[in-house]
Formats: C-alpha cells, sequence, structure tokens
C-alpha cells in the first residue's frame, strides 16, 4: 500500500507539473499578490549600486515566484530601498602595516508599503553585505567580493519580504 501511494503522489505531482501550475517558495500575508520595487536610492559615494541592486531584488523575486513583480501603479504592496553605506576598508595588516586584506561593506534599508492603505508592511529595516579580499588575488578577487556583498544584502532582502506569516 505505501508504494501505491507514492506512485499516486508522485504521478500527481507530475500532473500539477504538466498543466502549469507551480509551487512558491515562501508565503506573505493574505491578499498580497503583487509587489512593485522602486528604484533604489543611493546614497552612498559609490556609483551605479542602485541599478545594480534594484536589478538583482527584480530578477531574485522573479525566480522566488512567491509574489509577482507589477508597476507600482497597480501592485499590492511597493518594496523601497535605500543604499546608506558603501565603505572599502582595509581589514587587515601585516608586519610591515599594509593591508593585507580588504573589506567590503555595504548597508540597505528597506522598506514596504501596502499601495492601497499607505501601512507599512516591513520596515525601515535594515540588510547589510559584507565580503573581504586580498589584493594579491587580482582585480577579480575585488570584483567577487562585491558580488558576494550583493547577494547578502539581496537574500536579506527576499527573506523580509517572503516569510512565514
Amino acid at each position: 500500500m505505501p508504494r501505491f501511494l507514492l506512485t499516486l503522489m508522485v504521478s500527481g505531482l507530475a500532473l500539477l507539473a504538466g498543466c502549469g501550475y507551480g509551487f512558491k517558495s515562501g508565503q506573505v500575508r493574505e491578499g498580497l499578490d503583487t509587489v512593485g520595487v522602486a528604484f533604489f536610492d543611493n546614497r552612498s559615494t559609490e556609483p551605479d549600486l542602485e541599478v545594480i541592486l534594484t536589478e538583482a531584488v527584480i530578477r531574485l523575486l522573479i525566480e522566488d515566484r512567491t509574489l509577482r513583480i507589477a508597476d507600482e501603479q497597480v501592485s499590492d504592496a511597493i518594496l523601497y530601498g535605500t543604499i546608506r553605506r558603501y565603505t572599502f576598508a582595509p581589514a587587515f595588516f601585516n608586519q610591515e602595516r599594509q593591508a593585507d586584506e580588504y573589506r567590503i561593506d555595504i548597508d540597505v534599508e528597506v522598506q514596504m508599503v501596502d499601495r492601497r492603505s499607505g501601512e507599512t508592511i516591513i520596515g525601515p529595516e535594515r540588510v547589510k553585505g559584507t565580503a573581504s579580499f586580498y589584493p594579491g588575488d587580482g582585480p577579480e578577487a575585488e570584483e567577487q567580493a562585491r558580488q558576494d556583498s550583493f547577494t547578502m544584502i539581496v537574500e536579506g532582502i527576499l527573506n523580509l519580504v517572503v516569510e512565514e506569516w
């Protein structure tokens, strides 16, 4: 009998997948189906972070499929983000007092608001991305550290937006 139930469950899942149904990875509060992502505000001195982070958040929300992306004028909620700080600084020094390792810190504040009522759903909350690299590893190491910081931030934002209600 258990083998029969397993076969039935697998067949049911295959049928659902074939009919265009899918499973969402998270949950949001009832009545929240769409989100508009406002272009992030960049208050740091590092150019173009707002473009990178806004696009990355949208991309991850699309991949997650819990909420659909919609225009801000018709979405159920709007996600706002402000890049508060970007720092690039030495993290560790060698015996000659030269930097052996550098660290990138990015601090972002996010808030999600119900478009219809104006009620704050999330935030404002701070999300931070941090990564280190060794300058001797070449320019690719610095870029990888930036990407790692972005990934931490975007995943942190997704966790705030798509959580158990």
